[in-house]
């Protein structure tokens, strides 16, 4: 019974330093002209995001926008796969449902591996294609240059019936019937 309880409190103290460490776990990725760098954080949001000074004087707003999207997800899955490092050594060696109650389907496929890049070029080449519409291409999102927008019809105005000065005004809920 000792040697179950030293055990549980090991693998407890190495899933508690696990966690902690994968909270604190972040990707830095960078685009391969130097132009972006990007800080994702364990959650994989993005945490920071550089520019190079001339960034602006050497790309388009939609190469931009697909460079920063891309190295988004790099470093996601970077950090995904970092955090799947860390949990290893704790769930590896760990019984399936299947093992544990007989008929119980198996859960090992329900979790899809996590890919792993070595380089910003491997990545975009798995990556999905950039949407076709950009910017330059649909116009400005402030003003569509293609397509213009008609102005929106006032409201029609509300006209109350005239009321005899006499008459009680109506009962409501919010005065209860006061």
């Amino acid at each position: 019974m000792a040697t179950l309880l030293e055990n549980f409190e090991r693998q407890t103290a190495q899933l508690r330093d696990a966690q902690a460490a994968a909270a604190e776990t972040t990707a830095q990725v960078s685009s391969p002209d130097g132009l972006v760098r990007a800080t994702i954080d364990a959650g994989g949001s993005l945490a920071k995001l550089e520019f190079a000074p001339n960034t602006f004087e050497r790309t388009t707003p939609a190469q931009l926008a697909n460079t920063v999207q891309t190295l988004v997800r790099q470093g996601s899955l970077q950090v995904k796969g970092k955090i799947a490092d860390l949990m290893a050594p704790i769930t590896e060696g760990l019984p399936d449902l299947a093992d544990l109650v007989e008929g119980a389907p198996s859960l090992a496929g329900l979790v899809p591996p996590i890919p792993s890049f070595e380089s910003f070029e491997e990545f975009a080449e798995q990556s999905p294609a950039p949407r076709p519409e950009s910017f330059e291409d649909g116009g400005s999102i402030l003003r569509n240059e293609q397509a213009p927008v008609p102005a929106p019809k006032p409201a029609p105005k509300r006209v109350r019936p005239p009321r005899d000065e006499d008459e009680e005004p109506p009962s409501s809920w919010m005065t209860r019937g006061d």
